[in-house]
């Protein structure tokens, strides 16, 4: 049971380090931020006291640390420095080690904290206390410190039954709350049943206690951080001196025992004392426990890629419920298969829903990224985003992180320049790195732009000459010599840095891409910058799709890639030249998928051409028969059909067929020399 609790506290952890990642990113552009640095130390004190009660002892010692000197910012005693973010940046690597190891074993590691610890403490030296800035000798500041005031508060804490169940301890919240300055407990233990009855899992009781002490509200209410979803919470100051022991307040604790009614900070309104009176019970004003409800859940990603499958094979199976009432004549069968229909449609959409993600959980890591290597190379960069918020399946996500990380190194690395050069051209000195992201029709657009130096195209032709990639006399328009950054082993740096380089680049970005099924441009302008852009599916596993037959074999078109669907005279086709058709009065260039896969060609009435479109490319393609819209499980291609150019994947149809799934991306991109094998 306690390896749950501490796997459920590593997960917590990880959304803390998000949390505090992000915080300090914002803190950094904005240094007087009095909530940011709250946030920050917030985070901070959760990590420090979950490390401590799941056994992460480690963790707990290191955190400590960091959470005094925030303490110290938020306190005034410290100034946010570059250096300080810095560090803690660096910190938050350290944080993340500790999570994923637990407490450290290695003597070289344990070490390693040491010294880092002896860093941040130096941070704490680097100032003086604001006493000492006052002037004040040692004896001074420590008298003026013993003469601060205390105050009283009331604290009101109403768990909820559950609490128990998350591995929390009431009483070591006391121990805490009692750590903070003088104080007393009340606990009241009317809603404990009989002994038969108690559920050990289950809590019963009801606190309050009355503290003095010199910490804030905020200070207070820290202690139940980890509780704060699973009780009912009320800090009240009740006084400005220290009133735990009077007489009168021992009166007010033994009335309120003997009703088991909660004391509220009416009773303490200054006066005399013997003046309050307890009511009756049905009088008194109560504290109403405010109903919880449970917003969200956290739910481990496999169990969304099993529901995801099951989803899967219910459509595959609707599939062969529809193809067997299409072949009776039964009207129940039919009405029964159209609500399943309908239901597992809306079942597919939900199940989507859920296995989305923002892309803004990936962007903190592309954000470090462009902060580290920035200042690692004496540039000075901005990174922004837009459209952080917009959600895409996980799966696509986590296949589009490598291939981001590496546009984003080249945008440092080949398209910002320092700080002089900018200024020199007239630019401001600080560079820009727009991140976008936008649904376009069934698809996301992601951007990444820089306003740096650009890509020189002449340059680029001469190193692919050069290289033996294309030969002198190539006549090339500009997008065609971009196109050649995808050729493998194709690069423009002379020297290889430890950022880019190195032979290996925009051609595993493009390969990685289409393996989500999604396609890559370049537009890049001298002086001006450079644009990659990326589009994506919202999903992988189930596609609406156009079923078509082609000889004797069926195939799925996406129809999110589907712009019209044409019936042509044989006629148009044989007089056409170099595969090139006019419909509308327009130029379309067309592929014949009988060509493509091998098959014999023959006499038809009809030509059916269904016009796909990818980026600025459309294409007319010639199918024997259009069935209809049918809604396909994608499932991934064998080891043996990965070469395939053109096919993205295979479905499973209502009669248990195959017919393979058509990445018109592809196809398009290779209409001049099409090569399918079995």
């Amino acid at each position: 049971m306690i390896d749950k609790f501490k796997a459920k506290f590593v997960e917590e952890s990880m959304d803390n380090v998000h949390d505090l990642e992000e915080a300090l990113f914002l803190l950094e552009k904005d240094m007087n931020n009095k909530e940011l640095i709250e946030r920050i130390f917030r985070a901070m004190h959760s990590l420090k006291g979950g490390g401590a009660m799941f056994g992460f002892n480690h963790l707990s010692e290191f955190t400590h640390h960091l959470e005094t000197i925030f303490d110290w910012v938020r306190g005034n005693k410290l100034a946010v420095s570059t250096d300080l973010i810095s560090l803690t940046f660096s910190a938050i690597d350290h944080i993340n080690h500790l999570l994923k190891t637990g407490d450290l074993t290695n003597d070289e590691e344990i070490a390693d904290q040491k010294a880092f610890i002896q860093r941040v403490q130096a941070f704490l030296t680097l100032t003086d206390s604001p006493a000492q800035k006052a002037g004040m000798t040692s004896v001074e500041a420590s008298g003026a410190e013993a003469a601060i005031a205390t105050k009283t508060y009331l604290i009101s804490f109403i768990p909820q039954p559950e609490l128990l169940q998350n591995g929390t301890n009431p009483l070591y919240l006391m121990d805490d709350i009692h750590a903070l300055g003088q104080a007393v407990s009340i606990a009241y233990t009317h809603k404990v049943p009989s002994l038969d009855l108690i559920d050990n899992t289950s809590n019963y009781c009801i606190w309050q206690i009355l503290v003095n002490t010199a910490e804030s509200v905020n200070e207070i209410k820290d202690v139940f951080i980890f509780v704060e979803d699973e009780c009912e919470l009320h800090v009240d100051q009740i006084a400005e001196t220290n009133i735990i022991g009077k007489p009168e307040i021992n009166v007010l604790i033994e009335k309120a025992l003997q009703h088991n009614l909660l004391l509220t900070p009416d009773d303490f309104k200054s006066g005399d004392w013997n003046k309050v009176q307890t009511k009756e019970p049905e009088e008194k004003k109560k504290v109403v426990v405010k109903e919880h409800k449970i917003s969200s859940i956290r739910v481990t990603s496999h169990k969304i890629d099993e529901l995801v499958t099951l989803v899967s094979e219910l459509v595959t199976i609707q599939a062969q419920l529809s193809l067997y009432a299409e072949n009776h004549d039964d009207p129940v069968i039919g009405a029964l298969t159209e609500n399943i229909q309908k239901l597992s449609r809306q079942l597919r959409e939900n199940a989507f829903d859920i296995s989305l993600i923002p892309l803004q959980s990936e962007l903190m890591r592309f954000q470090r990224l462009v902060r580290d290597l920035s200042k690692e190379q004496n540039k000075d960069i901005d990174f922004v985003i837009e459209g952080g918020d917009l959600e895409l399946d996980k799966n696509i996500i986590e296949n589009l992180t490598d291939p981001l990380l590496h546009i984003l190194r080249n945008s440092i690395d080949h398209g910002i320049e320092l700080p002089e050069e900018r200024i020199a051209k007239g630019k401001s000195p600080k560079g820009t790195i727009l991140f976008k992201a936008f649904h376009s029709g069934a698809n996301v657009i992601v951007e990444i732009s820089d306003d740096g130096k650009g890509m020189d195209t002449e340059y680029i032709r001469q190193k692919a000459i050069s290289k033996g990639i294309i030969e002198a006399d190539a006549v090339l328009n500009e997008k065609e010599i971009l196109e050649l950054l995808f050729v493998s082993g194709f690069s423009t740096r002379d020297t290889v840095s430890d950022v880019s380089g190195r032979g290996v680049g925009m051609d595993v970005v493009r390969r990685k891409i289409a393996n989500i099924r999604g396609e890559v441009t370049i537009e890049s302008q001298v002086g001006k910058g450079t644009l990659i852009s990326i589009r994506l599916p919202l999903t992988l596993s189930i596609i609406d799709g156009l079923l078509v037959k082609v000889a004797d074999n069926q195939y799925v078109i996406p129809i999110s890639s589907i712009d019209k669907i044409y019936a042509l005279d044989p006629a148009q086709i044989k007089q056409s030249f170099n595969n090139v058709v006019i419909i509308d009065k327009e130029q379309v260039p067309f592929i014949d998928l009988r060509k493509v896969f091998n098959e014999p060609q023959h006499q038809t009435d009809i030509v059916q051409m269904v016009m796909v479109k990818s980026e600025d490319k459309k294409s007319g393609v010639i199918v024997d028969n259009v069935v209809g819209e049918y809604q396909t499980v994608v499932k991934p291609l064998g080891r043996y059909l990965k070469k395939q150019e053109i096919i993205s994947g295979a479905s499973i149809m209502g009669d248990g067929t195959i017919s393979m799934v058509i990445d018109t991306s592809r196809l398009l991109q290779s209409r001049k020399n099409i090569k399918v094998t079995g």
